[in-house]
């Protein structure tokens, strides 16, 4: 390797220690969401170490096609650890600001779409409803309303018909109906009995 490459692939594993040291305080801020989960904390784990290995790698090709050499796992280090004294108090400072400003925006924007889009269609949905069941109402009652007109007719002949019926015949369809109204009355509390027994 010439002394430029040499120069880059210092600076730039110095560059990849100060960003590993970033990553890990950024993971460990978060890991505290599957601490307690064994099984979720060893995969988090695996694939957080595996993605770092991964792009540090990467960096180093694309500076020396990677050679790895000795001075780059101290470059490395040295990276790592000036990160640890210069720049971790800050980060975690500015970590910390950036995750509150997060939050307070996404709760922004859900009060918002709660007010905007999810409590319009509710009321939305309810007037429909409500709607609905007001027409069904007063179909019902417009149906009732055609009806009573139509048996209207069949009710005054049948009052005719009735006025005109001789008495004999008058006593044998109310003794009819009378044994009717008994036979219902006690089809009626057989039924209330036997919902009793099944409670």
């Amino acid at each position: 390797m010439t002394l430029t490459v040499q120069f880059l692939t210092i600076v730039s594993m110095i560059a990849g220690g100060v960003y590993l040291g970033a990553a890990m305080d950024t993971f460990r801020r978060f890991e505290r969401h599957w601490k307690k989960q064994i099984v979720m904390r060893y995969i988090m784990e695996c694939g957080f170490w595996l993605m770092q290995t991964l792009l540090l790698f990467f960096l180093l090709f694309q500076v020396n096609q990677g050679e790895m050499r000795f001075y780059i796992l101290l470059a490395l280090l040295c990276g790592f650890a000036g990160y640890r004294a210069l720049f971790q108090t800050s980060y975690q400072r500015i970590l910390e600001l950036l995750i509150r400003i997060i939050r307070q925006t996404l709760f922004i924007l859900r009060r918002i779409l709660q007010v905007l889009i999810v409590t319009p269609i509710r009321l939305l949905v309810q007037g429909v409803l409500l709607l609905a069941g007001g027409a069904a109402a007063l179909l019902w009652k417009l149906i009732l309303l055609v009806l009573s007109i139509l048996f209207y007719p069949i009710r005054l002949v049948g009052r005719i018909v009735w006025k005109l019926t001789p008495g004999k015949y008058r006593k044998i369809y109310s003794k009819l109906a009378g044994i009717y109204s008994k036979m219902k009355n006690i089809a009626k509390k057989m039924s209330h009995s036997l919902r009793r027994t099944r409670r």
